[in-house]
Formats: C-alpha cells, structure tokens, sequence
C-alpha cells in the first residue's frame, strides 16, 4: 500500500509539473482578448450585410464597418510583421526551452527530497551554539539568545567585540545562573577568527554556528541532529526566513530565499546529499571535522588575496572537499534579518555572488565537485545563468524597435507568467505577494547585473565590518567606475553577438 500511495503522489506531481511547464504557453492569453475582438468585428461585418435598410439610416452600419475596417488591417499587418520577423526570436525560443528544461529538471529532482525525522531512539549527541557578534542590534540579539536556549543547547558561546558593549552587557545579563552559556570578548576583526575561537573553546560533538541576529524556531534541536545518525553526514543546514517583511526588499529576500527552500536544496540533497553552500545564518558541523581545518579556513587565499567574507562557503567546501556529506533539513526553520532597503540588499547580493563565483570555480577547479555530478551541473548552470539572463531584455528590446508588439506583449507576458508559476510555493505561504510579481521580475534582470558586476569585481572580498569600517579613497573611485564600464561593455558585447548572429 505504501508503494502504491508513492506511485500516486509521483504521478500528481508529475502532472502538476507537466500543467506548469505549459506556463510556457501562458503568454498567448495575451492574444486571446484581441482575437475575440477581432471575431466579434468580422461577425458584425458579416451580419451588417443582412441588416434591414433602415439600419444604415443612422450611420451605425458604415460607422462599425470602417471601424472594424480598421482594426482588421492593423491586425492583419502586425501579424504578417510579425511572421517576417519570426525567425528572429528562435533562438531566444531556443534558450526559453533550454531554462524551462533545467528547471523541471531541478523541480523533478526535488521530488525525491524529504527531511529526516528524528527516531525514537536518537544517539546522544552534545550540540554547542557558537556566534560570532559585532554591531548587533542589542534586542534581535537578545530574542536570538532566547530562542537559542529553548532549544536546549549543551553549550552556548558568543565571542564579541570588544567596541560592542551592548550586546556584551545583553550576553552576561543572560548568562548568570547558566554555565553552559560562555563570553568571549575578542579584539580580532573579522568573522573567521571569532568562528575560530569558539570553535577552540567549545567541547561539544555537534557544532551549530549561528549568526547573531537568527531566532530559531521552537523545538528543533532534535530535527538538526537528526542528520548525524548517518555517519557520512558532516553538516547540517536549515530552512530560512527573515523576520519581518515589512519592506519590498525584505520580501523580495523572502521570495529568493524560499527559491532555495523549495527547489534549490531540496533537488541538491535528494541527489547527491552535496550542498553549494551551508548558510552562515545556521549551519551544523561535526567538531571532529572542522577542527584540524581550522588553519586553512583563517588562511584562506583566492586569486591572490586574502578571503575575509565568504566564511560559510569555505566551510562547506573544506567539509565536502574529504568526502563528507552535507543534508538540508526542510523541518528545522529559522528566522534572520533581511535586508530593508535597496542599497543594503544590492550589497548583500553583491558579497553573497562574488562568494558564489569564488567557491564554484575553486570547487570545480580542485576536482571534488565533479564527483558529485549533479553539484557540478548545478554550479556550470549558475554560472551561464549569468549571461543568459541579459537576452530576454536585448530580444524584448528587439521587438520594440521593429514594432513587433505582439512579440512584446508575449515576452512580457511569460516573463510574468512563468516567473508566477516558479514562486507558486512561495505565494501559498504569502498569497499577497502576487501584486509583486511585476517588481520580482524586474529584480532577477537587475540581479543579472550584480552577478555580473561581481565576476568582474570577483578578487574583491571584505566581510561587512571591514565594509563599515574603511574609508574609501579618491582612487577606489576610479576603479569602480572601471568596473562598471568593464561591466557595460560585456553586455555590450552580447547585444552586438545577437545582432551579428540575427543578421
């Protein structure tokens, strides 16, 4: 019975996939509205020929007749324009199949996912908490501590510094009568060295390094440990939110993080148990195996320069890079802070993409990802996603000018439309967010430039207190502005491919 409840439930999904992939096709509802009315308009030009005399005595017969007329003819020229100019959108056809393939591909994948459960039973693990704090907002800090403590940890340590005396005051209000909870005051800069020392200092099995402004969720020690009874498993990490959505930034972060929650880990886990990235906001480690890396993780060097930021992706990396695998657990949900403006959420981007580029080449580079296919056709996918998201707006920009607007309205119909289908899980959490749909698409073409940006810019790596901290000089300036015309003349440098390949 069991196997025939799976069989059912496979094949409903298959059919729910197989009733999205038609979303391709969705854009022709455009048409649909003008074709009525141009039926509506030859079924009056046919019945005005049996009207009674008097019909035409008011005017109405020749007024419906030249107006239908008219209507018919730019009808008529703008789809014989558009067939002339047909030919001209195959190969943007080409690329819409190929990225409606990858992702039924990646939703098929996800399908065969499912959380663990934790046993009745469950080995004895010991979980220590270790956060790093600087500039906290003293409140989130203190929910987060909360938070943390309901979920039982065996040791909780927070290594601060020491210009942060709030939340240095918040952690020892906290901490008395509790000895499991331990402060480390620290002078060194950086994420890494404060991940360092708390991980020296703690004595725990299972490591959770947790930023300083993530809440947990109630009661989900035993889903995070879970994992661990498989002994190839070496890292955990979490289902996220952010905690308030108040601002369009904020749930444009939702939305993207709920990309990740549904399709991206789910598909990466169920495959090969191989993750890109065990996020920073809440990852699991066994001690046993970060410890002796340790020295590699504060030295990291990429393209010749020292790795300040990025910490999380070097983790999982060093983790995975020895063989060790890595489980997303959809059943263990935390809450962190997103980012509620623009410039802060176009920064977060920038770092988060040039950590991407960083690790994905060196993890293809170094040769462990290719033994996990899946992660490896994942990272190659992102990586010519960057450059295939710029020919939607050169092939829609394309349409405008040859005046082909039904060819406009269908691109701007399947970018809503497809766009809508792919972030369906995302609305029945959040059914509002519809009336967004219009400023999501606009924020992935925007999104296409801070990727971008950030491969041109990839050597370029500060964590966000290095960010706060330094003084740009006249010089930073200019190389900036070079940066971004380097940029421009990429994209640039695909519009002149299209054209070239067109004519």
């Amino acid at each position: 019975m069991f196997i025939l409840h799976r069989q059912w439930i496979y094949k409903e999904e298959m059919k729910k996939i197989c009733l999205m992939s038609l979303g391709i096709s969705f854009s022709s509802l455009i048409l649909l509205p003008t074709i009525a009315l141009a039926l509506i308009i030859i079924a009056v030009i046919s019945l005005s020929l049996f009207l009674p005399y008097w019909f035409d005595s008011y005017s109405l017969g020749n007024d419906i007749l030249s107006l239908a007329t008219s209507f018919t003819d730019e009808l008529g020229s703008t789809i014989l324009r558009g067939a002339q100019t047909f030919s001209l959108y195959i190969p943007l056809g080409i690329i819409g199949i190929w990225r409606w393939g990858i992702w039924i591909f990646k939703k098929l994948c996800s399908l065969y996912y499912k959380p663990i459960e934790p046993e009745n039973k469950v080995e004895n693990f010991t979980m220590g908490i270790i956060t790093p704090v600087y500039n906290e907002d003293p409140r989130v800090f203190r929910t987060a501590l909360d938070s943390w403590q309901s979920n039982n940890p065996d040791e909780l340590i927070a290594v601060i510094d020491q210009k942060d005396t709030h939340c240095i005051r918040v952690f020892r209000e906290f901490a008395q009568d509790k000895p499991w909870a331990k402060l480390i005051v620290t002078s060194k800069a950086g994420k890494r060295p404060a991940l360092a020392d708390g991980i020296l200092a703690s004595k725990c099995d299972i490591l959770a390094l947790v930023d300083s402004d993530t809440i947990w969720d109630h009661n989900i020690r035993d889903k995070l440990l879970a994992p661990f009874q498989n002994p190839i498993i070496g890292g955990v990490t979490t289902r996220q939110h952010p905690i308030e959505r108040h601002t369009v930034w904020q749930k444009m972060t939702d939305i993207f993080w709920d990309m990740r929650n549904y399709y991206d880990l789910p598909s990466q886990t169920a495959m090969a148990k191989a993750l890109t990235c065990l996020s920073g906001r809440t990852s699991l480690y066994r001690r046993q195996i970060i410890l002796p890396k340790l020295n590699e993780f504060l030295n990291e060097i990429l393209f010749g320069r020292k790795k300040e930021s990025g910490e999380d992706k070097c983790l999982t990396r060093l983790v995975q890079r020895d063989g060790w695998k890595t489980y997303y657990q959809s059943n263990a949900t935390v809450f962190s802070s997103a980012a509620s403006d623009f410039k802060t959420f176009w920064s977060q981007r920038l770092r988060w993409s040039r950590n991407s580029h960083n690790s994905d080449i060196i993890s293809l580079w170094d040769g462990w990802a290719w033994k996990n296919p899946y992660l490896a056709f994942y990272m190659i996918d992102r990586f010519i996603t960057i450059f295939t998201l710029f020919f939607g707006p050169i092939f829609f920009s394309i349409s405008v000018y040859f005046n082909d607007w039904v060819v406009t309205l269908s691109i701007l119909g399947l970018w809503i439309c497809g766009r809508g289908i792919k972030i369906i899980p995302h609305l029945r959490r959040h059914p509002k967010d519809i009336l967004l749909l219009p400023v999501y698409v606009g924020v992935n073409f925007i999104l296409a430039f801070v990727k971008l940006y950030a491969l041109v810019t990839i050597r370029e790596q500060k964590w966000i207190r290095a960010a706060q901290e330094r003084t740009v000089k006249p010089k930073g300036y200019f190389k900036k502005i070079k940066d971004i015309i380097l940029t421009t003349e990429i994209i640039c440098s695909l519009v002149i491919f299209v054209v070239l390949v067109l004519q």
